[in-house]
């Protein structure tokens, strides 16, 4: 049990950790997912995952939360490795005074953030792009997953560079521009920790706040916050290589301020 104490706690005490790829090759493709957006600060081309759950509501991460001003959607795909902006029809700067967010540890991170509507077409953005449906179920371990994010792509950061893993086949159009990957739901809850996920799916460098999506279900189960895939947590039974996030339906903090929001409170 003393083991046990000590290895969660380093867990919860982490910050946003750099995310990586799982397996031997990068399998992320470019994506378009018009519920998806990228969180960006103004004038800024890169940034977090944000993920409509209604008509002017979204969530992300709490490291994102204080400092980004509006969610682009609809982002073109990079030309030669240089990421474009969405168009002005597609940008939906953030209500700040509305923001609430947790910026702790893993399962501990997380942000709901609303947006003002469209200036140029004075629509709500979920009206205008849809929206997902949040679980309200647990999911299983084992269910299917993708994970939408707009993250670093010409090489990863900790892997490819070093030669371990061949470069994604999509580098300069995927490059901080929307892209998924596939994989499956490892842990749909730790024990004793239920507002923590673990899945197998490649990320990198920004995809913090990307939406982790049952295959099964098309619910967003969780949202993306930390990477693990190639850094070992050294414990009694083994490493873990997971990427981790933190759940929809076990983080009840979360849970309150996503209800809230939908409410119009």
């Amino acid at each position: 049990m003393k083991v046990l104490n000590v290895v969660l706690g380093l867990l919860l005490a982490a910050g946003v950790a750099q995310a990586e790829i799982c397996g031997k090759t990068d399998d992320r493709v470019p994506s378009f997912d018009a519920k998806v957006g990228r969180l960006v600060k103004e004038g800024a081309q890169s940034g977090c995952g944000a993920t409509l759950i209604g008509p002017s509501c979204v969530i992300t991460i709490g490291e994102c939360a204080q400092d980004r001003d509006l969610v682009e959607f609809n982002v073109p795909a990079s030309v030669a490795g240089i990421s474009q902006a969405s168009a002005s029809e597609d940008v939906y700067y953030v209500d700040k005074s509305k923001t609430v967010f947790k910026r702790g540890g893993i399962g501990s991170q997380w942000a709901v953030l609303h947006l003002y509507p469209n200036k140029v077409t004075q629509k709500n953005a979920g009206d205008v792009q849809g929206f997902y449906r949040l679980a309200e179920k647990k999911s299983q371990n084992g269910d299917p997953i993708r994970v939408v994010q707009y993250a670093y792509a010409l090489n990863d950061l900790y892997d490819i560079r070093q030669g371990t893993i061949p470069a994604s086949k999509y580098p300069e159009t995927m490059h901080f521009a929307q892209q998924v990957s596939y994989g499956k739901l490892v842990k749909a809850g730790i024990f004793l920790i239920p507002e923590i996920i673990e899945h197998d799916a490649d990320t990198s460098y920004g995809s913090w706040g990307a939406p982790v999506i049952n295959e099964k279900t098309n619910e967003v189960v969780g949202i993306n916050t930390h990477g693990g895939c190639r850094a070992e947590y050294m414990v009694k039974a083994g490493a873990r290589y997971t990427n981790s996030g933190t759940s929809v339906t076990g983080a009840k903090e979360f849970k309150k301020a996503i209800a809230a929001c939908l409410s119009g409170k």
